[in-house]
């Protein structure tokens, strides 16, 4: 008798680890969703006397079927605009305004073609559709090349693309905080 009650609180026991050991997958939207975290901020002097302030924006992100990020090299339609970038940044500066106040404009850089989006790599390795969760860090150069960006306040709109075919799906856009550029 002594026994089966040994043996017995021990397979409870066993029962209530292997009940509470499972985790039930989270249930996210196929859309992925994205919040702002930070933004980590670094300036330099290269050897060429080229000032560079480096950010770095850091995402959170949810996906119900884990198909984010690009290959190397993705087939189409992630090879060509305006799918070619999944990382998407759009540059706001605090501009005056005729009234007197300040208002933030989408900054127009004055190279055509020229933005601050770019590719985040594939997350997940695997095919298999499968929620994912997690955080994106995504690095860009702002330099002295743009002297008209100097000293001006910005900040940035971000969202990101899946790789959905044939029309990746879009996040929510997220705003950052405010930086002093090139300070």
């Amino acid at each position: 008798m002594k026994y089966l009650v040994k043996y017995c609180a021990f397979l409870v026991l066993l029962l209530v680890l292997a009940g509470t050991s499972c985790r039930k997958e989270p249930n996210f939207d196929l859309k992925p969703h994205i919040n702002f975290e930070e933004i980590q901020e670094t300036i330099f002097v290269d050897e060429n006397r080229l000032k560079h302030h480096q950010i770095t924006i850091v995402v959170y992100f949810q996906d119900g079927d884990g198909n984010l990020g690009l290959s190397p090299e993705p087939p189409a339609p992630f090879n060509s605009p305006p799918y070619d970038k999944n990382f998407i940044v759009k540059l706001l500066v605090k501009e005056p305004q005729p009234d007197g106040t300040a208002a933030f404009e989408e900054y127009q850089f004055p190279v055509a073609g020229f933005d601050l989006s770019g590719r985040f790599p594939r997350i997940s390795n695997d095919d298999r559709p499968e929620p994912l969760e997690g955080k994106i860090k995504y690095t860009f150069d702002i330099t002295s090349e743009f002297p008209n960006l100097a000293g001006k306040v910005a900040k940035f709109d971000i969202f990101i693309y899946d790789r959905t075919q044939p029309v990746p799906l879009k996040s929510n856009t997220v705003t950052t905080n405010e930086i002093t550029l090139l300070r």
